[in-house]
């Protein structure tokens, strides 16, 4: 039912585009993502049982509960969800903020906005990994660890800043007309609050992601193809996705750092650690700094 629902949303905001005589990918997109889910969702009903491996067995840390068609319905169904959620509490962040100074509601509004993006996101794999195929968190990576993956992490995220740093002088001599235009939303959103954007950068970003991109995506990926291109592959949609075309090569090295300390470790814990700590010192200059 939460699917058909979603499907229906989705096929109402590619309508409302059409009618708007919107970007014609929008609303192609919005129309193709409905399919999808009026489509899966038929198919949940009638689909055979995936075998869910006990905690115990090793080769279940690659056959995952999910499949395919998981995969290709979480995408249409993360974006209608995070809107809709979005849509709800950003209205009320407004309201609440009324009349403040014009920085805290800004910067109150963004933290809303981001954290119901990223909830939207994770309800939809809560949808398709618990409600369809009953799986858990530690299917999807959220298992428990060694204690020596903690200075590992610190280690790992030191060198991806490092391979960041230089890839992304890589990228400006590569799109010198490009722009960091994820730095300048962070500058105009939390100039004046910076434990806010921690909070954002640092926690809520790293759990949700490594529990997207390397638990749910590289999961299926490695399910389905050998880990090394599960690896390439997965780094790929997690850079792509962020839509900054001078952190695409960058991100792609991130990508692929977390996706290695998540195939190695098991665990999603030491990459959303190595996560944290990557972000971390970036947030801190990007508020400290007048430009990008």
């Amino acid at each position: 039912m939460i699917v058909f629902i979603q499907a229906a949303l989705l096929g109402i905001v590619g309508l409302l585009y059409v009618a708007g005589h919107a970007e014609p990918y929008v609303d192609a997109l919005s129309l193709i993502g409905a399919g999808i889910l009026f489509w899966g969702a038929q198919r949940m009903g009638t689909d055979a049982p995936i075998y869910i491996s006990g905690r115990g067995d090793e080769a279940g840390q690659r056959r995952v509960p999910w499949d395919w068609t998981d995969f290709l319905m979480f995408w249409p169904g993360a974006f209608i969800a995070a809107s809709l959620l979005v849509s709800i509490a950003v209205p009320i962040a407004d309201a609440a903020t009324n009349g403040v100074d014009p920085t805290v509601r800004t910067a109150a509004e963004s933290f809303v906005q981001q954290a119901a993006f990223y909830g939207g996101a994770l309800f939809n794999i809560y949808v398709l990994v618990g409600l369809r195929r009953g799986g858990t968190l530690y299917h999807v990576g959220w298992r428990r660890f060694s204690w020596w993956w903690i200075p590992v992490a610190v280690v790992a995220a030191v060198a991806t800043l490092e391979i960041a740093d230089v890839l992304q002088a890589l990228s400006q001599h590569l799109f010198p007309g490009a722009h960091n235009t994820q730095c300048q939303a962070v500058q105009h959103d939390y100039s004046h609050f910076l434990v806010l954007a921690v909070i954002v950068v640092c926690v809520i970003a790293p759990l949700s992601e490594e529990t997207i991109f390397r638990g749910f995506v590289y999961g299926w990926l490695h399910r389905v193809m050998p880990a090394g291109f599960a690896v390439l592959v997965s780094g790929a949609i997690f850079a792509s996705l962020h839509g900054v075309v001078l952190l695409l090569i960058p991100l792609w090295a991130v990508g692929i750092i977390l996706a290695v300390v998540f195939q190695s470790s098991r665990s999603l814990w030491p990459g959303a650690l190595t996560h944290a700590l990557f972000n971390l010192p970036g947030i801190i200059a990007i508020l400290s700094s007048p430009t990008c």
